[in-house]
């Protein structure tokens, strides 16, 4: 007999330690381990609005299975709701079951998991259940995937590059010359605490303050923050270093003596059996032009390797340059997503019927569209422009064939005698060189304003991303005239190892970016936008930031008044995508344009308070006759498929499911 109840007091949390650790196997869930949640509530516990509501499955009075959740108070849209989340953070949170012959299914603990999470919303005890940091081949997963009903509230979320310590690993290039030279100028010492060994937790704090402050005052990142200005955070971290021994933090200091040193570099790991799970580093910014961040790891890895600590290195979530230049593996997470279905109010002027002016969005279930009117924007940043064309018109407008925004008229075939068409042409002529009444000019301004809102802008942060996650909506406004602004080459992509072994030979990164860019041109002749509307703006892959972006969109805005501008959203993982995101949005917010639209990363993100692009055959043909170019290996003609070797998944899933969301700047 299998039977679910529900612990809700920190008294009942602390009983179950003994019974919930029995079920904690080494290298399947550290953070949703007992003595990892239990530091959790700890600091959280008297937060307003936190409540406990960890779901027990047990077969006859037996633990077997466990979902560590709290009810955390959050704002949805300007709104207060209650959310059901884990109650920990991590970079891996799943469900625990237990193992053995007579023991339940993980696949049927986690259905009584998932039945609890679903009456927890019927009830209205929670308006969302959101869960991230799902591992992918965790047996929670598993059932969500195969469940009819749950598996559409399961989303891609994010990649975690490891490094096997069982194979050959090898650092960077420069790597090791950076580390001599950092011994070599300065005493510089590899210290390893264990806990809050020495009072290590206050003084790497102070550390990672001092990097946040430089990157924002130094290099405009205005995103960077740190988790130690966040006191019940810093809190959570206290507990896990007080009362276990699972923190190892590894550390450059100024000497030899671990306990007055000055921490120069650190990175703090959990352990988790034969498993290392990076948690948090930093180092000074004095120290940046030794490429700390490698150093330290090198000189970590060597460590560890050497002492035979592990077997994985895990790098923390995030897919960021540097941790894939130590390793081509990954562990991907998703995100499980639950609320119930609200039909969305009626937007302002719905009234009116508009052709063409966004991309279509699918009605909701009371069947009320979701599309809004459009709106203009503009750009600014030094740029490659290779020309600009005339403003395609719209199609008629759906009532009565009366002229849409941006309709142009064709002019009528030419009849009668040539002498007869040459007068007209000199009467014409004539006329043109007259003074122009004040009626005609208003209506040639209003006209001109007209034929300016039918550009959409689109400002693509790397190449593939236009069609992965915005195709379909740029080929289903074939009326409408399309500027992509590329905002980066994409030179910072990691395909470009595993294409040299592919190849089997040395491909410069010029020749690399060069195919990229083929790529990316083939692939938005596809969609039909023009050579002469695509502007490239060079900025670094990877390091864009706001301000850049913002001047392009100042300058674009300035060229295009009434244009409509979209982007990636500001809610994806992605930096560059993100930053892109904030740029519009800030530019909305200053009045620059007035329609900005942010295209969510189906399926690393979905969220139902976004839109769903509605796409016709047309435009999902041309949406995956684009994605085929970034399919195509050619290398007698220069096209290697950097953009499914880059990100496979995601031109795979596209492919198959050309799905699109969008939202508009109001969405937190």
């Amino acid at each position: 007999m299998i039977e679910t109840s529900i612990c809700r007091t920190t008294e009942d949390l602390a009983a179950l330690r003994e019974e919930w650790e029995a079920l904690k196997r080494p290298g399947e869930s550290y953070y949703t381990s007992h003595r990892f949640v239990s530091a959790w509530w700890e600091s959280y516990r008297h937060a307003p609005g936190y409540r406990l509501h960890v779901v027990l499955v047990r077969q006859e009075g037996q633990l077997v299975g466990v979902g560590p959740f709290a009810f955390r108070p959050e704002k949805r849209e300007g709104e207060p709701v209650t959310v059901l989340r884990w109650a920990s953070h991590g970079d891996y949170l799943s469900v625990l079951h237990a193992a053995g012959p007579s023991v339940a299914s993980p696949q049927t603990i986690s259905g009584h998991v998932l039945a609890e999470l679903d009456r927890v919303v019927e009830d209205g005890e929670a308006q969302v259940v959101q869960l991230t940091g799902i591992p992918s081949e965790s047996a929670f997963a598993w059932h969500v995937r195969t469940s009819q009903v749950h598996h559409r509230r399961l989303a891609f979320l994010i990649e975690n590059p490891w490094i096997d310590l069982r194979e050959p690993w090898s650092a960077p290039s420069h790597t090791g010359k950076y580390l001599r030279k950092l011994r070599r100028e300065h005493d510089v010492h590899l210290h390893t605490f264990t806990g809050d060994e020495h009072g290590i937790l206050d003084r790497i704090a102070e550390v990672h303050r001092a990097e946040k402050n430089h990157l924002i005052e130094t290099h405009a990142r205005s995103e960077r923050h740190s988790l130690y200005d966040d006191d019940r955070r810093t809190e959570h971290i206290r507990q896990v270093f007080t009362t276990t021994e699972d923190a190892l933090t590894f550390a450059f200091l100024d000497g030899k003596d671990p306990a007055a040193g000055r921490v120069l570099a650190y990175r703090t790991v959990f352990r988790d059996g034969r498993r290392l799970l990076s948690w948090n580093s930093a180092y000074l910014p004095e120290f940046e032009r030794y490429r700390m961040g490698k150093v330290l790891q090198l000189a970590i890895l060597e460590y560890v390797t050497e002492h035979d600590l592990a077997d994985e290195f895990d790098l923390g979530a995030g897919k960021y340059p540097w941790k894939f230049e130590w390793t081509p593996h990954q562990r991907p997470t998703y995100r499980y997503l639950h609320k119930p279905l609200r039909p969305k109010a009626a937007s302002k002027g719905s009234a009116k019927v508009s052709t063409k002016a966004t991309p279509q969005v699918a009605p909701d279930s009371s069947g009320k569209g979701g599309a809004t009117d459009p709106a203009p924007t503009n750009p600014a940043s030094a740029e490659v422009s290779h020309g600009a064309a005339a403003p395609a018109g719209s199609t008629p407008g759906a009532q009565g064939g009366a002229e849409s925004p941006g309709q142009v008229t064709a002019p009528a075939s030419p009849v009668g005698p040539r002498w007869r068409q040459g007068v007209r042409r000199g009467v014409r002529s004539t006329i043109r060189r007259l003074p122009e009444p004040a009626a005609q000019q208003a209506k040639r301004i209003a006209r001109t304003r007209r034929l300016t809102r039918a550009v959409m802008i689109w400002y693509v942060p790397h190449p593939d991303d236009e069609s992965i996650f915005m195709g379909g909506a740029i080929a289903s406004e074939p009326d409408r005239r399309h500027i992509l602004v590329l905002l980066t080459p994409g030179e910072g992509s990691q395909a470009i190892h595993s294409l040299r072994r592919r190849l089997g030979r040395d491909i410069g990164l010029d020749e690399f970016v060069a195919a990229r860019d083929r790529e990316f041109s083939a692939a938005i002749e596809r969609l039909g936008v023009v050579r002469r509307d695509v502007h490239r703006v060079g900025l670094p892959d990877g390091g864009i930031t706001e301000d850049s972006v913002l001047a392009v969109i100042r300058r674009h805005a300035r060229r295009h008044p009434g244009a409509a501008h979209r982007t990636m959203s500001y809610l994806d993982p992605h930096t560059d995508h993100a930053t892109a995101g904030r740029a519009l949005r800030r530019a909305h917010e200053l009045g620059i344009v007035d329609d900005a639209k942010f295209f969510l990363p189906v399926p690393q993100v979905v969220d139902e308070r976004a839109d769903r692009v509605v796409l016709d055959e047309p435009a999902r043909q041309a949406k995956k006759a684009a994605l085929a170019e970034y399919r195509r290996f050619d290398p007698d003609h220069g096209r290697y498929a950097i953009g499914r070797r880059s990100v496979s998944e995601l031109v795979t899933f596209h492919h198959r499911t050309p799905d699109e969301r969008v939202h508009g700047p109001d969405l937190d």
